[in-house]
Protein backbone atom coordinates (compact mmCIF):
# COMPACT_ATOMS: atom_id res chain seq x y z
CA UNK A 1 0.00 0.00 0.00
CA UNK A 2 2.84 2.43 0.73
CA UNK A 3 4.68 1.53 -2.74
CA UNK A 4 1.19 2.32 -4.46
CA UNK A 5 0.75 5.54 -2.54
CA UNK A 6 4.71 6.26 -3.79
CA UNK A 7 3.99 5.91 -6.83
CA UNK A 8 0.87 7.85 -7.31
CA UNK A 9 2.86 10.77 -5.42
CA UNK A 10 5.91 10.44 -7.65
CA UNK A 11 3.74 10.04 -10.87
CA UNK A 12 1.83 13.08 -10.29
CA UNK A 13 4.63 14.95 -8.59
CA UNK A 14 6.90 14.25 -12.13
CA UNK A 15 3.70 14.74 -14.53
CA UNK A 16 3.98 18.05 -16.23
CA UNK A 17 1.05 19.71 -15.37
CA UNK A 18 -1.25 21.47 -18.45
CA UNK A 19 -0.94 25.19 -17.84
CA UNK A 20 -4.12 27.50 -18.40
CA UNK A 21 -4.04 29.65 -20.94
CA UNK A 22 -4.73 33.23 -19.05
CA UNK A 23 -4.91 36.85 -19.67
CA UNK A 24 -2.00 38.58 -18.72
CA UNK A 25 -2.42 41.99 -19.46
CA UNK A 26 -0.88 44.96 -21.61
CA UNK A 27 1.20 45.47 -19.17
CA UNK A 28 3.25 42.26 -19.41
CA UNK A 29 2.88 42.96 -22.77
CA UNK A 30 4.63 46.18 -22.42
CA UNK A 31 7.93 45.24 -20.71
CA UNK A 32 8.63 44.51 -24.28
CA UNK A 33 6.58 45.86 -26.78
CA UNK A 34 7.79 49.49 -25.26
CA UNK A 35 10.87 49.08 -26.73
CA UNK A 36 12.06 51.38 -29.38
CA UNK A 37 13.92 49.46 -30.95
CA UNK A 38 11.28 46.85 -31.82
CA UNK A 39 8.39 49.24 -32.94
CA UNK A 40 7.59 50.59 -29.59
CA UNK A 41 3.73 49.54 -29.87
CA UNK A 42 2.89 50.03 -26.14
CA UNK A 43 3.09 53.75 -27.22
CA UNK A 44 0.65 53.02 -30.03
CA UNK A 45 -1.79 51.76 -27.65
CA UNK A 46 -2.04 53.79 -24.52
CA UNK A 47 -2.14 56.72 -27.05
CA UNK A 48 -5.45 54.67 -28.67
CA UNK A 49 -9.10 55.26 -27.46
CA UNK A 50 -8.59 51.47 -26.79
CA UNK A 51 -6.59 51.63 -24.03
CA UNK A 52 -9.49 54.73 -22.55
CA UNK A 53 -12.30 52.18 -23.40
CA UNK A 54 -13.17 51.35 -19.90
CA UNK A 55 -12.98 54.72 -18.36
CA UNK A 56 -15.44 55.90 -21.12
CA UNK A 57 -17.80 53.61 -19.24
CA UNK A 58 -17.49 55.74 -16.15
CA UNK A 59 -17.98 59.17 -18.16
CA UNK A 60 -21.13 61.28 -17.41
CA UNK A 61 -22.34 60.45 -20.74
CA UNK A 62 -21.91 57.09 -20.39
CA UNK A 63 -23.93 56.90 -16.85
CA UNK A 64 -26.15 59.93 -18.00
CA UNK A 65 -27.64 57.49 -21.10
CA UNK A 66 -27.84 54.61 -18.41
CA UNK A 67 -30.16 56.43 -16.32
CA UNK A 68 -32.30 57.88 -18.97
CA UNK A 69 -32.34 54.44 -20.82
CA UNK A 70 -33.15 52.61 -17.51
CA UNK A 71 -30.23 50.00 -17.46
CA UNK A 72 -27.20 49.36 -15.42
CA UNK A 73 -24.71 51.46 -15.01
CA UNK A 74 -21.67 50.85 -18.03
CA UNK A 75 -19.11 49.96 -15.95
CA UNK A 76 -21.67 47.03 -14.54
CA UNK A 77 -23.40 46.63 -17.77
CA UNK A 78 -22.07 43.20 -19.71
CA UNK A 79 -23.45 44.45 -23.04
CA UNK A 80 -20.50 47.62 -22.62
CA UNK A 81 -18.52 45.35 -20.36
CA UNK A 82 -17.79 43.01 -23.86
CA UNK A 83 -16.17 46.04 -25.74
CA UNK A 84 -14.85 48.26 -23.57
CA UNK A 85 -12.85 45.32 -21.62
CA UNK A 86 -10.49 43.03 -22.82
CA UNK A 87 -11.97 40.71 -19.76
CA UNK A 88 -15.55 40.71 -21.18
CA UNK A 89 -14.18 40.51 -24.59
CA UNK A 90 -12.72 37.22 -23.96
CA UNK A 91 -15.24 36.25 -21.80
CA UNK A 92 -14.28 33.17 -19.59
CA UNK A 93 -10.42 33.44 -20.16
CA UNK A 94 -8.77 33.51 -16.88
CA UNK A 95 -6.20 36.19 -15.81
CA UNK A 96 -3.44 36.55 -13.83
CA UNK A 97 -3.46 38.48 -10.51
CA UNK A 98 -1.91 41.34 -11.63
CA UNK A 99 -4.70 41.88 -14.88
CA UNK A 100 -6.21 45.03 -14.41
CA UNK A 101 -9.71 46.03 -16.44
CA UNK A 102 -8.86 49.32 -16.01
CA UNK A 103 -6.33 48.97 -19.34
CA UNK A 104 -9.38 49.01 -21.27
CA UNK A 105 -9.34 46.94 -24.52
CA UNK A 106 -5.24 45.59 -24.29
CA UNK A 107 -3.42 43.86 -26.48
CA UNK A 108 -4.99 40.43 -26.24
CA UNK A 109 -8.23 41.55 -26.95
CA UNK A 110 -7.11 41.54 -30.78
CA UNK A 111 -4.07 39.22 -30.15
CA UNK A 112 -5.26 36.59 -27.41
CA UNK A 113 -4.48 35.69 -24.04
CA UNK A 114 -1.08 35.87 -23.79
CA UNK A 115 0.49 33.71 -21.28
CA UNK A 116 1.57 31.27 -23.77
CA UNK A 117 2.97 33.23 -26.53
CA UNK A 118 4.44 35.87 -24.20
CA UNK A 119 8.29 34.83 -23.75
CA UNK A 120 10.39 36.80 -25.99
CA UNK A 121 11.76 33.00 -27.39
CA UNK A 122 8.19 32.38 -28.75
CA UNK A 123 7.37 35.83 -30.15
CA UNK A 124 10.18 35.97 -32.15
CA UNK A 125 9.01 33.18 -34.24
CA UNK A 126 5.44 33.54 -36.19
CA UNK A 127 4.60 30.02 -36.09
CA UNK A 128 5.04 29.49 -32.99
CA UNK A 129 3.60 32.75 -31.65
CA UNK A 130 0.32 31.26 -33.75
CA UNK A 131 0.97 28.10 -31.86
CA UNK A 132 0.89 29.37 -29.08
CA UNK A 133 -2.31 31.33 -29.10
CA UNK A 134 -1.01 34.18 -30.98
CA UNK A 135 -3.28 35.55 -32.84
CA UNK A 136 -2.61 38.56 -36.07
CA UNK A 137 -5.46 41.27 -35.38
CA UNK A 138 -7.22 42.02 -38.34
CA UNK A 139 -10.79 43.05 -39.36
CA UNK A 140 -12.39 40.21 -37.97
CA UNK A 141 -10.73 40.75 -34.50
CA UNK A 142 -12.94 44.39 -34.71
CA UNK A 143 -15.72 43.18 -36.02
CA UNK A 144 -17.73 42.25 -32.73
CA UNK A 145 -16.93 46.09 -31.30
CA UNK A 146 -17.30 47.80 -34.35
CA UNK A 147 -20.30 47.69 -36.17
CA UNK A 148 -19.99 48.47 -40.12
CA UNK A 149 -23.15 50.63 -39.68
CA UNK A 150 -23.00 53.58 -37.27
CA UNK A 151 -26.04 53.15 -34.93
CA UNK A 152 -28.50 56.31 -35.39
CA UNK A 153 -31.04 55.01 -33.22
CA UNK A 154 -28.51 55.70 -30.47
CA UNK A 155 -29.73 52.08 -28.45
CA UNK A 156 -27.50 50.12 -26.60
CA UNK A 157 -28.35 46.14 -28.28
CA UNK A 158 -26.01 43.24 -28.64
CA UNK A 159 -24.66 44.39 -31.60
CA UNK A 160 -23.71 47.76 -31.04
CA UNK A 161 -23.22 50.82 -29.26
CA UNK A 162 -25.64 53.37 -28.73
CA UNK A 163 -22.27 55.65 -29.14
CA UNK A 164 -21.14 54.43 -32.51
CA UNK A 165 -23.11 56.48 -34.55
CA UNK A 166 -20.40 56.65 -37.25
CA UNK A 167 -20.36 53.22 -40.26
CA UNK A 168 -17.01 51.97 -39.29
CA UNK A 169 -14.23 51.46 -42.19
CA UNK A 170 -11.93 49.17 -41.04
CA UNK A 171 -9.33 50.47 -43.55
CA UNK A 172 -9.25 53.70 -42.27
CA UNK A 173 -10.00 52.97 -38.54
CA UNK A 174 -6.78 50.38 -38.46
CA UNK A 175 -4.34 52.90 -39.93
CA UNK A 176 -4.72 54.83 -36.51
CA UNK A 177 -3.74 51.95 -34.43
CA UNK A 178 -1.15 49.83 -36.41
CA UNK A 179 1.68 49.28 -34.90
CA UNK A 180 4.27 46.39 -36.56
CA UNK A 181 7.21 44.91 -35.46
CA UNK A 182 10.29 45.67 -36.24
CA UNK A 183 11.52 42.52 -37.63
CA UNK A 184 15.56 43.87 -37.64
CA UNK A 185 15.72 42.65 -34.08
Amino acid sequence: MFIAALLYFLKNALEPKAEIIHLTGSGKCGECHQLRNIGDQQVVWKRSRHSEAYQTLLSAKSVDFAIKSNIEEPAKNRLCLKCHTTEFHLEGTPKAIDYDIREGIGCESCHGAGSEYSPAWIMKNEDLFKSNGGIKGDENSCKPCHSAKGNKDQKLTEEICPFQTEDFDYKTEFQKIIHPLNKQQ
